[in-house]
Formats: structure tokens, C-alpha cells, sequence
């Protein structure tokens, strides 16, 4: 339970500790998701994207009611249909042919230029300005000029089809509507002839009910006969018919007759409003004179309408007008003139007979006819009218379909790809991917990395904190037959910078191991003897013969009388670090062949070694410090050390120093770290940050404890500051004298600058 809390209960400097420590993993990610995207970035094509804005003028219907068309014009038009357009393969098959270079041969043609349509609907986008008629054509390409000329050619394209559209429904629609004009002028025709025939077998008549009082008082007082008119008037008008019947079938009839324009509205109107005058003018003749104002107001009016009518027949005449040609203009007129009053006639008496209702047996066949012939005439009429305005929109079909809002315009840095988005996302996920990779390395990491870690999991005490040095080969130099062995000395930070945070790192170290010496009353030589510490670790390479030497120079330096013996018999280096050679050494004293004290090595070999003699003289206390080399290499290295000979050796040197440090094999390889552990007063543990697993180190420490060793604590080395983070960390910073910074002069500072 108490371990679900502590992972419940993380610390965000946790997470940061692991960031910081993974940092190359981190970092590595990083630059390859980067790189990836640089690469992926400058492969891919570069796209850029034009626009044009074009105005579809909205199409009227023919015969639409302006005002419902003006309502309608308020809303905003749906243009889907025309954005469905814009996109189709017929459209981008045209701009294919304007823009593109096609093969010459026609299946290869047909084909690429099918492909290249399709292509085309995946570089256009269509939108339309809400609550406007204005649609915006994006185009892209590999270059803006490119872009530029697609859709400037879609706009084209667009347009042409759009008026060719219109012209084809205009063309469609006066198509249809010359085929109703021909039917109802038939029927027109007919329903006349039908209708005159019926007048006259019938002797049919009407008249408005407004003048039905004078009109009988006229008949009654014989002021205006009628039959006398109508017959005078058919009598002449047969006469007329016949003579230019007769110029007709001569073809020497110069002007056209009134039937011929017919279909003419204009002159039809005339027409009609004449005979509205003159049946008006007789509406006046009832009640007054010739004479009077009225009615010659009414006359002038009268003969602006007949000029109106000749010179309508004149403009209508193909021939140059002579003397002949004005008789012929004359015969015409005569029997436009006598019709349109004969219809007047016609009108008052057939109205004031069917008010009436009793003159004719067929009274309700004549207005039967007269509604139908109205009807026909009204449909003939609005044909003529839509015909013309048809006309005037196919006239104006090649201005008021498609019109340029904007020309078209492109960027100038391309929209794809997009280098800044694309960096920035892959920032983004570079460091998310990272992290994450991080985390996961630090999951699966075996090894312990903190402080807390060594304390909770091994219950071991940390007894020193070593942080990263320089790490420097060695070096053999050839002297003749003399092999030189140029020491290791950058590592041996407590001599060459003591001031150095590593050289603070062993001296916290070395006062640790003092304080346990002074409370240790395990030994059995009691406090006077000296204290025997054995280093090793639980696999190779994990610096102990470079914590041991430093211990041993930082030992020396506090005074105390100090030997450093090189137990590691099988793979030694701790000769290397100061320069020495390897034997006589420890395997020589164990075998017999030299009392101990001739194996010492002190500050004399140490110099011929390498190290600065300024420096050592600058650093007293090394005098205090010997040295035992390992000596010659043999087999049986742990016959030699269980036996007696080596405790004899350990009492001995006991006797005459304060502090024992015996640097032995590691652990797990080999059995001679066990075998030494229980005949010394303490075991340190030196374990390199990361590099072995704590089931390793667990192992270690169980098979030391097994030997009865009494283990004083670990040493953690080559620990980075990140790794320093649990409930026990501490930092460890440079702390020295700073000097202090000349103050400005600016007298100085022109003289160094001039």
C-alpha cells in the first residue's frame, strides 16, 4: 500500500529528472523527426493557388411578373447547380484543350485528356460568397503563373458555356414560340373569316348600352342609317378588293396590304386604337356637332393615327415610292380606312343588339365567336410580345451572363507545402515523441539511477556522490628497452584540482569514511590499530581503482599516514593511475620473495611516475601516502589470498598505518572480494551510475553478506546532477572564491577601442 502511494504521489521533478537525464534520447528524436520533415519538406512538389471572383447574373423566365421578380431578387440566389458546373468533365475538358499540350493522335488525345480532366477536380475549389451572387474559383499549380492562367481559363470556359447555354434555350424558346405565332394567326384568321361570314348571313350587331338611348333615337328621327352606310360601305370595299386583287395577280402592287402586317403588333395596336377613335368620335356625333372642340380634338387625334399607319406601310415597302407606287398607297389605305369603319359600324350595332337580346335567333352565337376571337387574339398578342423579348435576351446574352468581379490573382509563396506548419508540428511532436521515448528507455531501464533508489532498494547508506570526469587512455611510451607508462593523471582530481567539484566530491566522501572509522568498535585491534577498508564493485569497469586513488590522496593530505594496496591481482590498474610499474608487489610478498616493506612505493617513485613536481610540492600531505603495486601476474590468486600469509600481511601494515585501502576484483567475476571481505573492517560498494542493472547489484550484496562482510556503503560514481533527485538528494556546485571584476573606466575602455 505504501508503495501504491509513493507511485501515486510522483513529483513533477521526478519526470523532469528523467527529461534531463535522457536527454540525448531526447534530443536524437528530436533532430531525426526534424530531419525527416526538412527531408520530407524539400521532396515534396511546390503547389500555389490562384483566384478569381466572377458575378453570375441570375436569368429572368420570359413573361415573369417584374414585381414578383424584384421580391425575388431580395433573396439570395442558390447557385449548387452552377458550382456542380464548375467541376464538370465537359467544362475541364475545354481547359484541358486551352491549357495543355495534347498529344496529336486522337485515341492518345481522348485518353490524356480524360486523365487530365480528372486531375483538374482535385486542383479546383469552388465556393460561393454567402448572400451574393459572386463564386470564387481557387486553382492550383506548380507555379503561380500556371495557377493564374487555370483558372482565368475555367472563368473562360465557364462563361462561353454559359452563354452558349442561354443562346440555346433562347434559340429553343423562339423556336417555339414562332410555331405558336403561326397557329394562332390561323386560328385568328379563321375565327375572322368565321366571324364576318356569320355577320353578314345573320345580320348580326352590338352596340355599348351607354348609347343605347341616342342610338334609337337616331334610328327613330333617321339621322344615321345604318343599312345605307353598310351597304355603301361594302359596295366600295368590293370594288377595292377586286382592283387590287387584280394588281396583286399582276404584281404591280407596290406596297404591302394591311394583312400581310398583321403579324406586326405595332400596327395591329394602331390599328385597333383607330377603330377605339372612331367609335368614340361617333359617341361624340350624337350629342354634338362636327364642329365642335371635342370632336375635332378627336379628328386630329384620328389623323395622327392613320399617318402613323402610312408611313408604318411605307417603311414596310421595299420599293422606292414614284407616282404609281402613292396610287397604290392610296387604294390600300382607302380599304384599311372603310374596314376599321365598317368594324366600327359592326361593333355599335352588335352591341345594341345583343343588349337588345331580341334581334337575333343567333345573338349567342355572335358573342360565342367574338369571346373566342378576343381569346385568340390576346394569346397572339403576348406571343408577339415574348417573342420580342426573347429577341432582346439572346441579343443580350454575351453581356449579362458571366461577369469578372476580381481578375485572377496568385500568391506568391506556395501553399504546399507549408514549411513553417510543417516544422512547427514537427517540433511538437519531435519533443512529444522524445519525451515519450525517453520515459519508455527509463521504464526499461534496469539499472538504478537515484539516490532514493539506492537507499530504498538496497538499504545501503551513500556514503559519496562522484560526478562525470574526464576519462584519458594511457599511453605507453618506448624508452630504448624500457617500456614508459605515461600515467593516467587527469584522473587523479584530489592532486591536480582539489579546488575541482569532483576532488569535494571524494573529500565528502573520505569524511564519511573517518566518521565511520571513528564510531567502528568492531575491529578486533581495537581503536589503536588501523583501519582496513576494502573497494570493490559487482562488475568490472565501474571506476573503483579511480575512487580508491583519489581516497587514498585525499587520506594522505589530512595527515593520515595512508597505504593504498592493490589487491585487483588479475586485471590491475591502479599502478597505471600513478605511473608505477606493476611489480614488486603484492603477489611477491604473498609468495615470499620480499619482506612488504621493500615493495613500498612513495612520492619519489610517484614523481618518476609523472606527476608535476611543482604541484607536489605545492600539495603537502603525499608523503603520507604508499603505494603496493599488484605485482608479477600468477594463477593461483585465490589460494594465495585465503591463505594465512595475507592476514599476516593485513596485521602487519595495520601496525604502522592509519588507513588500510585495499582495491580488490569485483564481486560477481571472481571470488576474491568475498573471500578478503570478512578480515577487514569494512566493504565499500563503488557502483557506476546506469551501467548495472539493480538485480546485479542486489547479487553483490547478497553474496558480500553472505561472506559476513560488513559492508559501510555504496559510492556512486560517474552520477550526472539530474540523477541526483529523491528524498536524500543533494547538489554539488563548484564552491571557490570568485574574483571580482575591475570596475568601468571609460578612459580604458576608448583607449582599448581607439
Amino acid at each position: 500500500m505504501e508503495d501504491i502511494d509513493n507511485i501515486n504521489e510522483v513529483p513533477l521533478s521526478e519526470y523532469w529528472r528523467i527529461v534531463k537525464k535522457r536527454r540525448m534520447t531526447v534530443l536524437a528524436i528530436f533532430l531525426a523527426v526534424i530531419a525527416s520533415t526538412a527531408i520530407f519538406t524539400s521532396l515534396q512538389p511546390s503547389v500555389y493557388e490562384a483566384s478569381i471572383e466572377l458575378k453570375i447574373e441570375k436569368s429572368v423566365p420570359l413573361g415573369r411578373d417584374l414585381k414578383a421578380d424584384a421580391q425575388g431578387l431580395e433573396k439570395p440566389l442558390d447557385l449548387g447547380t452552377e458550382l456542380r458546373l464548375f467541376k464538370s468533365l465537359n467544362i475541364l475538358s475545354k481547359v484541358v484543350e486551352k491549357v495543355e499540350v495534347l498529344p496529336v493522335d486522337p485515341e492518345q488525345r481522348s485518353q490524356a485528356l480524360h486523365a487530365m480532366a480528372l486531375a483538374y477536380q482535385s486542383r479546383i475549389r469552388v465556393e460561393q460568397i454567402p448572400d451574393t451572387t459572386i463564386i470564387v474559383i481557387h486553382g492550383m499549380a506548380e507555379s503561380p503563373e500556371k495557377a493564374k492562367l487555370l483558372v482565368s481559363a475555367i472563368g473562360d470556359v465557364y462563361a462561353a458555356e454559359n452563354i452558349h447555354g442561354k443562346k440555346k434555350q433562347m434559340e429553343a424558346v423562339l423556336v417555339y414560340i414562332d410555331g405558336q405565332v403561326a397557329e394562332y394567326k390561323k386560328q385568328m384568321e379563321d375565327t375572322e373569316a368565321q366571324l364576318l361570314k356569320f355577320k353578314q348571313d345573320e345580320k348580326v350587331f352590338a352596340v355599348t348600352p351607354e348609347v343605347k338611348a341616342s342610338l334609337d333615337r337616331m334610328t327613330v328621327e333617321r339621322t344615321f342609317d345604318f343599312e345605307s352606310q353598310m351597304l355603301s360601305i361594302d359596295t366600295e370595299l368590293k370594288s377595292l378588293t377586286a382592283e387590287i386583287d387584280a394588281k396583286k395577280a399582276a404584281g404591280t402592287l407596290k406596297f404591302m396590304t394591311p394583312e400581310q402586317l398583321s403579324d406586326n403588333f405595332i400596327f395591329t395596336g394602331l390599328k385597333r386604337r383607330m377603330q377605339e377613335l372612331e367609335f368614340e368620335r361617333f359617341l361624340l356625333l350624337v350629342d354634338y356637332t362636327e364642329k365642335h372642340p371635342a370632336v375635332v380634338e378627336k379628328d386630329k387625334t384620328i389623323s395622327e393615327i392613320k399617318s402613323k399607319i402610312v408611313e408604318m406601310i411605307k417603311s414596310h415597302t421595299p420599293e422606292p415610292v414614284d407616282l404609281a407606287a402613292e396610287g397604290d398607297l392610296a387604294l390600300v389605305l382607302k380599304k384599311l380606312f372603310l374596314e376599321s369603319r365598317r368594324e366600327v359600324i359592326y361593333r355599335i350595332i352588335n352591341k345594341y343588339y345583343s343588349d337588345e337580346g331580341s334581334l337575333s335567333s343567333n345573338q349567342r352565337d355572335y358573342v360565342k365567336f367574338t369571346r373566342e376571337q378576343e381569346r385568340i387574339m390576346n394569346a397572339y398578342n403576348t406571343l408577339l410580345a415574348n417573342r420580342e423579348e426573347a429577341k432582346l435576351s439572346l441579343a443580350s446574352t454575351d453581356s449579362q451572363s458571366v461577369a469578372i468581379v476580381s481578375p485572377a490573382s496568385a500568391g506568391r509563396s506556395p501553399i504546399s507545402p507549408k514549411a513553417g506548419l510543417n516544422y512547427l508540428v514537427s517540433i511538437v511532436a519531435g519533443l512529444i515523441l522524445g519525451v515519450m521515448c525517453a520515459f519508455l528507455q527509463e521504464s526499461m531501464d534496469t539499472t538504478i539511477s537515484t539516490i532514493v533508489d539506492v537507499e530504498h532498494k538496497l538499504q545501503l547508506s551513500v556514503l559519496g556522490i562522484i560526478p562525470i570526469m574526464k576519462s584519458v587512455e594511457e599511453v605507453t611510451v618506448a624508452e630504448g628497452e624500457v617500456e614508459k607508462i605515461v600515467p593516467k593523471i587527469d584522473t587523479l582530481v584530489t592532486f591536480h584540482e582539489p579546488r575541482s567539484w569532483p576532488a569535494q566530491s571524494f573529500k565528502i566522501l573520505r569524511t564519511n569514511l573517518l566518521q565511520g572509522m571513528k564510531s567502528d568498535s568492531h575491529s578486533p585491534y581495537g581503536a589503536s590499530g588501523g583501519r582496513v577498508i576494502l573497494f570493490t564493485s559487482s562488475e568490472q569497469q565501474e571506476g573503483k581503482s579511480t575512487v580508491i586513488a583519489n581516497v587514498a590522496i585525499s587520506m594522505a593530505q589530512l595527515g593520515k599516514k595512508t597505504i593504498l594496496v592493490e589487491c585487483n591481482l588479475r586485471r590491475p590498474t591502479l599502478y597505471k593511475r600513478f605511473g608505477l610499474r606493476r611489480d614488486p608487489g603484492v603477489t611477491d610478498i604473498l609468495l615470499g620473495k620480499l619482506p612488504w616493506k621493500e615493495a613500498l612505493k612513495g612520492p619519489t617513485d610517484i614523481l618518476a611516475g609523472g606527476l608535476d613536481v611543482d604541484k607536489l610540492l605545492k600539495m603537502p600531505g603525499l608523503d603520507n601516502l604508499r603505494i603496493i603495486t599488484a605485482g608479477y601476474s600468477i594463477d593461483n590468486i585465490s589460494e594465495i589470498l585465503s591463505a594465512g600469509i595475507f592476514d599476516t600481511f593485513i596485521a602487519q601494515l595495520r601496525q604502522e598505518f592509519d588507513v588500510i585501502l585495499l582495491d580488490c576484483s569485483p564481486v560477481l567475476p571472481v571470488p576474491d572480494s568475498s573471500m578478503i571481505a570478512s578480515r577487514v573492517d569494512g566493504v565499500v560498494m563503488v557502483y557506476k551510475v546506469g551501467k548495472t542493472s539493480k538485480d546485479v547489484l542486489r547479487m553483490a550484496k547478497s553474496r558480500l553478506e553472505h561472506a559476513n562482510a560488513k559492508i559501510l556503503g555504496i559510492v556512486l560514481n560517474q552520477i550526472r546532477a539530474e540523477e541526483q533527485v529523491g528524498a536524500s538528494a543533494y547538489h554539488f556546485r563548484e564552491y571557490v572564491e570568485t574574483k571580482p571584476k575591475a570596475p568601468f573606466s571609460p578612459a580604458q575602455w576608448f583607449t582599448k577601442n581607439s
